[in-house]
């Protein structure tokens, strides 16, 4: 980097920095006589156990939605017409309405009158399951999507060199494709992943005790405002940030490799 380049990015660093503390300053100055953290420091429990179910949500939507999207990536692809034209619809019919509407319509209209019941008597929560099956669910058609991408944008001479050398369908996309596809294909995925926290906030609709459903009622109860909001943007950035940085890491480790 040139001396004039390090000036520059000192320059323009220090001039962003001092508009966020001015913003900021700004706003908790307007605010200020009209905030009493003492609230937020009542309800500490409740916001705390709303943030562990959100990370548990997280997580294990995490994992399911990579299960579903590798079941529509392969279902795209399969040897049969009747199952690639079941997974396009599908995937068709998810891309076209909103996350809201699954969660609404999948819970009150399909697996609540299936689930609810036998899981209550086993002692589980029935929202929380149903909610993670949804969101992993509507995640993993957007993610086998962007895997079939990445799957198809490898080119022809791969496929047929590994089968020349003996490799059968699994090991071609263990050893060969997998591999390659998932460079191309990390941002997106890093992307949605993030996304897929985010939206677990949307759980609430169907009364799982989330994050996003414990702030909304301690807000309620209390009256707070920016107690309430500032806890709840910390708490998520807590939560996707560490997706982000992981995602960059493995960006450049992988053009290295390359």
């Amino acid at each position: 980097m040139s001396r004039r380049q390090m000036i520059a990015n000192v320059l323009v660093g220090f001039a962003l920095a001092v508009s966020f503390g001015w913003l900021c300053t700004a706003v908790f100055a307007v605010l200020g006589n009209q905030t009493d953290w003492s609230k937020a420091w009542e309800y500490r429990g409740t916001l705390w156990r709303g943030w562990l179910v959100t990370l548990g949500i997280s997580f294990s939507a995490l994992v399911g939605s990579t299960f579903f999207g590798l079941l529509f990536m392969l279902g795209q692809r399969s040897p049969l017409v009747v199952v690639r034209w079941a997974c396009r619809a599908f995937l068709e019919f998810v891309r076209d309405t909103p996350l809201l509407v699954h969660l609404l319509f999948g819970y009150f209209v399909i697996f609540a009158p299936l689930l609810s019941r036998p899981l209550g008597e086993r002692g589980f929560d029935d929202k929380l399951l149903i909610g993670i099956l949804l969101l992993s669910i509507f995640e993993g058609a957007y993610l086998g999507e962007i895997l079939r991408g990445g799957v198809e944008s490898i080119p022809k001479a791969q496929w047929e060199s590994a089968r020349a050398v003996g490799f059968s369908r699994v090991q071609i996309y263990r050893y060969v494709i997998f591999p390659q596809a998932l460079r191309r294909v990390l941002p997106a995925v890093a992307g949605l992943f993030v996304s897929l926290i985010k939206d677990s906030s949307l759980l609430n609709v169907i009364g799982v005790a989330e994050y996003f459903y414990n702030t909304k009622n301690f807000i309620s109860r209390s009256y707070a405002g920016l107690e309430g909001y500032v806890p709840l943007a910390v708490g998520y950035l807590i939560l996707t940030l560490p997706v982000a940085w992981l995602s960059h890491w493995l960006e450049k480790r992988f053009r290295h490799e390359t």
